[in-house]
């Protein structure tokens, strides 16, 4: 689907086996599985600046449902590759980067049972806030995911008087998977330069501001496990849908660590954004009036789960995480 705006349309991950995204994104998240293709070819190899003879099994996850149709989904890619780098590792909370994908549930103190009983390490107990009298209260909580990318999951509450309280009224409309959750709802990146990372969603791809606050109450804190008094600019941009948000963290008065040199394929973790625009070219004209250096140049591909295209990756010149843009597949 062709958004006027452009959300996201996937993250891409390098995972350290598909058998444990499958668990993950299709057995717990409920997201339908796309058949496993083996992904190789001098494309292939050019576009993630691989080198000859590279490969990776891949597999798109996602819930294409009526306006949900190509927003929110995730693409799994095991690379064959010796040494891959895992990003995120044991204990790590926010980094520099893209370092989480969220998910909507109805009853997030009921998921988190269920999914502690499943194993899995959450960071604290699920913790309601209030973002501002404007925006309204969620309630969330984040856990370790496969290879340790950190989830985190929102439960929305508030009246119809407050920006949660609407979104959660669309929400409600446009479904949940048979787990009882979303399609990626927003995804974090936490980045150095607020207005040159923002540029990038603004002027490139459309997205417009939707929430732009600074989070530093202990409570939002305790449960992002971040510093006492840290003090986090958190500016949401949407491209038009309720799915496929991104929060850019941009961190005022304490220091994260830098995973942009390890968050490149073939390594496993968060290695990508990507996005569906109307023109590549217009795209990388307006990458290039930024300052988004490129990462691989335009080029015909056939992306799985999507189909033939055109694609190029650039980095966020707010943070040098990697942006990968291709044309609408009409």
């Amino acid at each position: 689907m062709v958004h006027p705006r452009s959300p996201l349309a996937f993250a891409i991950l390098g995972v350290s086996t598909l058998d444990r995204a499958l668990a993950f994104y299709r057995d717990v998240i409920g997201l339908d599985a796309s058949p496993e293709v083996r992904w190789r070819g001098a494309a292939f190899e050019t576009h993630f600046d691989l080198p000859p003879g590279s490969s990776a099994r891949a597999v798109m996850f996602s819930f294409d449902r009526g306006a949900c149709k190509g927003v929110g989904r995730v693409l799994a890619l095991e690379f064959d590759a010796k040494d891959r780098k895992t990003i995120p590792k044991k204990g790590d909370r926010t980094y520099r980067g893209l370092w989480n994908l969220n998910f909507y549930v109805d009853d997030i103190r009921a998921t988190t049972k269920q999914l502690q009983a499943k194993g899995y390490d959450f960071w604290s107990e699920p913790v309601g806030y209030e973002v501002s009298a404007k925006a309204g209260a969620p309630v969330e909580v984040l856990f370790d995911g496969p290879d340790g990318l950190a989830i985190n999951l929102v439960e929305l509450t508030g009246g119809p008087d407050t920006t949660i309280g609407r979104l959660r009224e669309k929400v409600a409309a446009l479904g949940k998977t048979a787990k009882g959750f979303t399609p990626v709802s927003t995804t974090s990146h936490s980045i150095v330069d607020h207005g040159k990372a923002l540029a990038f969603y603004r002027d490139v791809l459309g997205m417009e501001v939707v929430i732009d606050d600074v989070l530093d109450k202990p409570a939002t804190n305790h449960f992002l496990n971040r510093p006492a008094g840290a003090r986090t600019r958190a500016t949401f941009v949407a491209g038009g849908h309720e799915f496929g948000k991104i929060a850019l963290s941009h961190p005022l008065n304490y220091s994260v660590e830098n995973k942009i040199p390890l968050a490149v394929p073939p390594n496993i973790g968060y290695l990508a954004q990507s996005f569906a625009v109307p023109s590549l070219d217009t795209a990388a004209v307006k990458c290039a009036e930024i300052g988004a250096d490129p990462f691989s140049p335009p080029l015909d591909i056939e992306i799985p789960g999507v189909g033939c295209t055109r694609a190029m990756i650039v980095r966020n010149p707010g943070s040098g995480a990697l942006m990968q843009m291709f044309e609408a597949v009409r």
